[in-house]
């Protein structure tokens, strides 16, 4: 097995645009070469420390050969991975290459330091994700926490039989799959949320990932925007899902993609455009469309400013609005996944956390944060924009006084600090709470003056809160569900930039998770105790399992639901 090991190794391989329907359609290359610069190692698999491509022999189960690492001794790269023939992607070395490339340039995005500022840690105990190309015959591809594993498989198309459609050959399903298992680490409460919109989020943020990755794509932003004038609201490269994967597996033809995020999807009840609250795939995209809206409008308004500015040609403008545009809009949505609230949350506190990521950066910039109220409200998610009114940058004595080094090493500094501010924190009187591991990130945030580095202390604390079940007599007549609250800390001035707290008593998000536990009973889904599991005393996949505990209801694994399909 080749290897080499040292700090910031920087490789360069291919990973494919989109699918191959996209590019086809588009006229264009198929892959474009992108570099691989943040890992200490790399093996033949490819492996590196954080992710491991394992293809197995579907028939047999054997473990195949991977990919085979090259280390360079000339030119700027390091090293590459032997491919026999770029061209062909469908051979099992281009697809292991290709799937990796994908997967590490998505965790970049979200480590980059105007976004999190931080390596992402996974929602389970390992630090290696596994990833398994070509799993088997199947119409699907998931994220698996028990595993630790991304799982892609392979169908036979509708149209042509004699023709594979590897999942994994689908650009947007790797970024997808990929953006579940980054939030299960950032947001692991997620996993066993209750919640329909809870689990929506876990599709709309995937689905976003995509887009953002798309959106950054150098050749296929070029393509597109030559393609219609400088324009991107009608372009379903970017809005558009996995569009190989829905066109071959229906054998009407009638699906052009898996989900298209230029949608006018609404909660508003008796719209034409209305959705089900309690199925979280297609309630996942009434937010992932409001914010699309967003992205186009910020587009619209940088590629109109630099018109006036008259500073770039007006070949350059395009693709630069585009890219900046992009930029702003992916640290305004996945900054704020460090500002949720732990446990149960709704779309409006995502916005909450949203508007609080890009108030406390941009204090007096209200534009995109007028554009995301005024989308929740039209689509139902919030009555008025008052709801998602957050308080940033404040002072607060409790904060004051702390020494923020010491929160984060002590869990007893870090308790006695939550326990001496219950009513600061929303932690009610007698209820027990959990401190979570805190975070000590430094964030890239961007002024008019230009760019500064700040550094943040991210505290939460989550607590259980009982509310009634209404399942029937073979459940307990009462669940339990996580809430919490967020605060963001200011290292050097101890301001408090936010402080978020799961709006859980919303008598609409009540009454949706009753409607989403019915459904999950009715079709058989949920199951009590022992009854979820296999011969081999594991949880089955197909199965959410109800567990009780001293009069309680509580439900692990309901984010198992959320399959590509």
């Amino acid at each position: 097995m080749s290897s080499t090991e040292n700090s910031h190794i920087e490789i360069r391989i291919p990973t494919l645009i989109k699918d191959p329907v996209t590019t086809d359609f588009l006229e264009m290359e198929t892959f474009e070469q992108v570099t691989i610069n943040r890992e200490d190692f790399f093996l033949d698999g490819p492996v590196s420390r954080r992710v491991a491509i394992l293809d197995f022999d579907p028939d047999t189960g054997s473990l195949l050969p991977g990919a085979r690492f090259q280390p360079l001794s000339k030119g700027r790269y390091d090293g590459t991975y032997l491919i026999a023939d770029v061209n062909d992607e469908h051979a099992r070395d281009f697809n292991q290459v290709s799937v990796f490339g994908n997967i590490l340039t998505t965790m970049y995005m979200f480590e980059d330091k105007d976004v999190l500022g931080r390596n992402l840690t996974w929602g389970f105990d390992t630090a290696q994700l596994l990833v398994v190309p070509r799993a088997g015959e199947w119409a699907n591809a998931f994220y698996e926490r028990e595993s630790n594993s991304l799982q892609f498989f392979f169908f036979r198309s509708s149209h042509k039989p004699d023709q594979i459609i590897y999942t994994s050959l689908s650009r947007d399903i790797v970024t997808h799959e990929t953006g579940h298992a980054i939030l299960d680490g950032i947001a692991p409460d997620l996993y066993n949320a209750v919640s329909p919109q809870s689990l929506a989020l876990h599709e709309a943020v995937a689905d976003l990932t995509s887009v953002v990755m798309a959106f950054r794509c150098k050749p296929l932003a070029k393509r597109v925007l030559e393609k219609e004038e400088g324009s991107i609201r009608s372009s379903s490269a970017f809005s558009g899902i996995a569009e190989q994967f829905a066109s071959e597996r229906d054998p009407h033809g009638r699906s052009v993609f898996l989900r298209n995020l230029l949608n006018e999807k609404t909660l508003v009840p008796g719209s034409v455009n209305s959705v089900t609250r309690n199925e979280p795939h297609a309630l996942s995209e009434v937010l992932s469309g409001a914010l699309y809206r967003v992205i186009l409008e910020i587009y619209e308004s940088r590629k109109s400013r630099y018109f006036e500015e008259k500073k770039l040609t007006e070949a350059q403008i395009p693709f630069r609005a585009l890219w900046d545009g992009t930029q702003h809009f992916k640290r305004m949505i996945f900054r704020a996944l460090d500002y949720l609230p732990p446990g149960e949350v709704s779309f409006a506190d995502y916005g909450r956390a949203i508007i609080a990521a890009d108030q406390a950066s941009h204090p007096n910039d209200t534009q995109e944060r007028d554009l995301i109220c005024e989308e929740f409200v039209k689509r139902g998610i919030v009555r008025s924009a008052d709801e998602l009114k957050v308080e940033t940058n404040f002072q607060h004595p409790s904060v004051a006084a702390i020494n923020l080094q010491t929160l984060v090493e002590s869990e007893w500094a870090a308790y006695e600090f939550a326990n001496n501010n219950r009513e600061f924190l929303g932690i009610p009187n007698g209820v027990h709470f959990q401190v979570r591991p805190r975070l000590d990130t430094t964030k890239r945030y961007y002024h008019i003056s230009g760019g500064e580095d700040i550094r943040e202390c991210i505290f939460k604390v989550s607590w259980d809160h009982k509310e009634a079940n209404h399942l029937g007599f073979f459940y307990p007549s009462e669940r339990q569900i996580t809430v919490g609250t967020t605060l963001a800390i200011d290292w050097n001035t101890h301001t408090v930039r936010a402080k978020l707290t799961s709006n859980y008593e919303d008598k609409q998000q009540v009454s949706d998770r009753d409607l989403l536990l019915q459904r999950l009973n009715d079709e058989g889904v949920l199951r009590k105790g022992n009854l979820a599991l296999g011969p081999d005393g594991k949880l089955l996949r197909s199965a959410v399992k109800a567990e009780t505990m001293e009069g309680l209801m509580r439900v692990r694994g309901a984010s198992r639901m959320l399959h590509i399909v």
